[in-house]
């Protein structure tokens, strides 16, 4: 006795599997329905004032930061200010043996 089934025996239709695809699909329908009829709540509360633009925030704090970064290249907080350090790197760095990758010596 094999436990085996036959080979032209068929095994049937799988509801159960064609069930759950079915069951799956209606439900993503469904929630994909909610969510387009819910509100959005990343949106600004209609009471709120529009004085607050983030935007314009953004830029002044961009701004201040970048005269911050130049102040300091130029000298305000540093031992050196950054043209006279550029000057002194490459007055240093001519030679073939140079330990810096950058830049490059003169030929």
């Amino acid at each position: 006795m094999s436990t085996e089934p036959a080979a032209n025996e068929s095994k049937g239709f799988p509801f159960v599997t064609v069930g759950a695809a079915l069951g799956a699909l209606f439900a993503f329908l469904v929630l994909t329905v909610i969510a387009y009829r819910s509100p959005n709540y990343l949106d600004p509360a209609p009471g709120a004032s529009k004085a607050a633009d983030p935007a314009i925030d953004a830029a002044a704090k961009l701004s201040e930061i970048r005269a911050r970064n130049e102040g300091a290249l130029n000298g305000v907080g540093a031992k050196m200010p950054l043209r006279e350090a550029h000057g002194k790197l490459l007055g240093t760095l001519k030679g073939p043996n140079d330990a810096l990758p950058f830049p490059r010596p003169e030929k």
